[in-house]
This record gives structure tokens, C-alpha cells and sequence, in this order.
């Protein structure tokens, strides 16, 4: 899967021991040294995830059907099932919707009891033991951080993987948790992705974005909390607000489904895809496909080669349309670092935008990587950390460089990752390359530019 293109891997601890996490994490890292740190990790917590209790049987209910859900533990039956969600009762009011087994089922509550809500059937199905369950109410009393959570929060700070992934985020105060949690156990280190799968994390995107590293979309929960034809326009709006702040934004959930089995997508698969990167998505994510499906190369492979085809169908962007309301000095760089590129490139230049970043951040990275410019972009930096966290941004390949701490003198540090990037085949003798490097002015870091002839840094040489 390396080799057909995964640049990611998604640890779900909704799933599997930690012995079993612990040794997938380590052959992950033992690969990524043999690709020169091209493989990074994300560590995926489950969640308050809401389950349907034990049936005495699996049974099917229809429209119109009636029937109690109460959060003590009972043996379920048609006419009365445990959904563990402990403030049901307070929490729930009447017509609010309750979704089971991936939106499948809908109850729409009619009635609260003391003990029970008594609910109508609207869209039917079949019920069984330890079914997922949504609630969209944006009211609901849950701890975004549930014991499981802790514990493996607990054992992710000890790997040390570059991202946890949070389940369920509906407010900033909720990522905020997350990055205190991992604080107490002694890593500050791990980035953020918050899961957007819920209507109330809509509400407060904006907040959300302001805290996180990083916005998944997640549509699975997501297109079950909200109506279906609401999930295209919400992906939409998270790739945008997250290209002008700079964020990495993932798009996941059902991308090449049907390769589950086949070995080839549906044309409205690959054309979902195409779309999520003409939305502004820095990462496509397979789920099923490479976890349980019979094709998880060939997977990799195709959306690969999709992913390629759109970034070059992809039309310019108008690079004020994306520059973000805390404009800075880096972020200005990058903007005139962008017009140079579609200026060149529209003369016939050939070369890459080399970037120059590191420790304690991939900022500048993430800056010139928002305005998806026409050039690729070769990511230098010298915090193995960074190089690993780099991979995750639109256009970007990332290069871990130890010998960049040698060089205090800013154009020798540039003529360095030149060298570097030739040797190992990234640029051309006959390339022009732009060159956008992190710089300090007394106390305030920022970045500067610059065009450098490959021929000629070879020459000086």
C-alpha cells in the first residue's frame, strides 16, 4: 500500500487490543524509516459511541410500529430495548429522532415515560445486539472523553504518533480536553484531528477550527445526523473554512466503497474523490476498503491515481479568496510565493517551491500549501517530527534533513536543501526553484523568498 501511494495510517482504537496497536505501530515506524519517513500515524479514539443493548432475539420493526428504549440494562424485545445512553431520559424531548444501525432504523420519540420513551417506527429494519446509535439533539450530556478514551489516550501519548484522531468534537472546549488530556500524560507533541460527525460541531465550526490541528470529515456519522443531501454542502464549507485558516482538512467515509469487494470503484465513486480534492481536501481516507476489503492495494492504487488527475484538472485558485483574517508575515510570503508561481508557470517555467521548515511547527508549510499552487512543493526541514506531520498537507513532499541544524547562515541552509533535493532526484539540474524559508527578525519568526538556479548553486559547488 506504501508503494501504491498510502501516505497515512490510521490506527482505529475503536477496534483491537493494545498489544496488537503497539506492534502494528511499530512495523509502521520500522516502514517508514525505509521510505524515508514518508509514512505517518493516526491514532483514532472510538468516542462516546451510543450502542443498543442485548437482544433475547435480533427482530425486525416496520413503519408505524411502536416501542419503549430505556437506558437500564434489559433484555431487548420488540416491545422494549436498552440504547446506553444514561441521560436518555432527561436529555430527549418529544419528536426528537433516534437513529440505530447506521441510520438504517429511525425512531421518532412520541411519548416520555418515567422510566422509558415510547417511540414510533419511521423507517424500519432490523434490530440486534450492540448497534450503533445516533441522537442529532445537539443538547446531549456527553463527556467527549469516555474511560476507553482515557486509557488509550493514555497508552497513544506513550507511541507517539504525530495525530490522534477525536470522535464526536462538538465544541472547542471538547478539543481543548482532548490536548489536556494528552498534556497530563506528558505529551504536548501529538496534533489534534477533530472528527466533525455531529450537527452541534457545525454550529461551532468555526470555533472548532480556531483550536484543532486539523477537521476530518467524517461523513458516516455525519450522514446520519444530518439529512443526505446536507452532507455535500457541509464538506464543502469544512474543506473551505479550513483552507483559509490553514488547517489540514481530511475527507472520509465510503470514498471507494464498493472496492470492499470489487476491484475496480463505481463511477460515482471515483467522481467523489475528484470532488473532495477540487473541495480543497489535503487527504482522502479509505476506511473499509483497506481494512477489511479484498482490494486494498489496487484501493490505494486507483485513488491515487485520482487524487493525481484532479490535482492537475484542478483550475487556479484566486489566492485572496483563501488568505485567512489573522493575515501575518508568513502567510503574506506565501501569497506573493503563489503569484510568483502562476507567473512562471505561465511562461513556460519548469522547477519546484522548495519550502524550509521546522521545529516547533509545520506552519510555513501549511501556508504555502493553502493556495494549492501550480508548482510541487518540497518540504525541508530539520525535526524528523515535522518532516512526519508535513505529510499530511495538499502537494507536499516532506524531507527530513538533520544536517539543515548545521547551517546558521539562512542562503547556506538554502543552497543545502537544493543540493539535498537534486542528489536524491526531487529537482532537475535545469530547474529554477523558488525557495520559501523560515527566517527569525529578533524575536518574531517569519518567512522569506527567493528564486535560485539548480545549475548555478551546482556550479558554485
Amino acid at each position: 500500500m506504501v508503494q501504491a501511494g498510502m501516505d497515512i495510517v490510521r490506527l482505529n482504537f475503536s477496534h483491537g487490543a493494545h498489544e496488537e496497536h503497539k506492534r502494528l505501530f511499530d512495523s509502521i515506524r520500522q516502514l517508514s524509516e525505509k521510505y524515508d519517513n514518508q509514512l505517518s500515524i493516526i491514532c483514532d479514539i472510538q468516542g462516546p459511541k451510543i450502542r443498543t443493548g442485548r437482544m433475547a432475539d435480533p427482530f425486525h420493526v416496520k413503519k408505524g410500529d411502536r416501542i419503549d428504549v430505556t437506558p437500564d440494562n434489559v433484555l431487548g424485545t420488540k416491545e422494549l430495548i436498552q440504547i446506553k445512553y444514561e441521560h436518555m431520559l432527561k436529555d430527549l424531548k418529544e419528536g426528537d429522532t433516534i437513529f440505530i444501525n447506521d441510520g438504517i432504523i429511525k425512531l421518532v420519540v412520541e411519548k416520555k415515560n418515567e422510566k422509558t420513551l415510547t417511540c414510533v417506527v419511521d423507517a424500519g429494519g432490523m434490530i440486534s445486539n450492540h448497534k450503533g446509535c445516533n441522537i442529532p439533539a445537539g443538547h446531549l450530556s456527553v463527556n467527549v472523553i469516555t474511560p476507553k478514551d482515557r486509557e488509550d489516550l493514555k497508552f497513544i501519548s506513550q507511541l507517539n504518533p504525530e495525530w490522534v484522531a477525536a470522535s464526536f468534537i462538538g465544541s472547542a472546549a471538547d478539543v481543548n480536553q482532548i490536548k489536556d488530556t494528552l498534556k497530563e500524560f506528558g505529551n504536548e507533541h501529538i496534533k489534534v484531528i477533530s472528527k466533525i460527525e455531529r450537527p452541534v460541531a457545525l454550529k461551532n465550526l468555526d470555533d472548532i477550527i480556531e483550536v484543532t490541528d486539523a477537521i476530518m470529515v467524517a461523513r458516516g456519522d455525519l450522514g446520519v445526523e444530518i439529512d443526505t443531501w446536507d452532507v455535500p454542502f457541509a464538506q464543502k464549507e469544512m474543506c473551505r473554512k479550513c483552507n483559509i485558516a490553514g488547517k489540514p482538512v481530511i475527507v472520509a467515509t465510503q470514498m471507494l466503497e464498493s472496492m470492499t469487494e470489487a476491484p475496480r470503484p463505481t463511477r460515482a465513486e471515483s467522481t467523489d474523490v475528484f470532488n473532495a480534492v477540487l473541495d480543497g481536501a489535503d487527504a482522502v481516507m479509505l476506511s473499509g476498503e483497506t481494512s477489511v476489503g479484498k482490494y486494498p492495494v489496487e484501493a490505494v492504487r486507483i485513488m491515487d491515481k485520482i487524487v493525481e488527475t484532479a490535482e492537475k484538472k484542478m483550475p487556479p485558485r484566486n489566492p485572496h479568496d483563501w488568505v485567512s483574517k489573522h493575515v501575518a508575515l508568513t502567510e503574506s510570503i506565501a501569497l506573493g510565493s503563489y503569484q510568483i508561481m502562476q507567473n512562471y508557470a505561465k511562461s513556460g517555467f519548469h522547477g519546484k517551491a522548495i519550502v524550509i521548515t521546522g521545529p516547533p511547527s509545520a506552519y510555513v508549510g501549511r501556508m504555502v500549501s493553502k493556495f494549492r499552487g501550480p508548482l510541487d512543493i518540497i518540504c525541508f526541514t530539520d525535526d524528523k517530527r515535522t518532516a512526519l506531520e508535513l505529510n499530511l498537507l495538499w502537494g507536499v513532499r516532506s524531507v527530513y534533513d538533520h544536517s539543515l541544524r548545521e547551517f546558521k547562515d539562512a542562503e547556506q541552509r538554502n543552497a543545502a536543501a537544493i543540493l539535498h533535493a537534486h542528489k536524491f532526484g526531487l529537482i532537475n539540474s535545469d530547474d529554477v526553484v523558488l525557495v520559501v524559508a523560515r527566517s527569525v527578525f529578533g524575536k518574531h519568526t517569519g518567512a522569506l523568498t527567493a528564486l535560485y538556479s539548480v545549475a548555478q548553486i551546482l556550479n558554485l559547488q
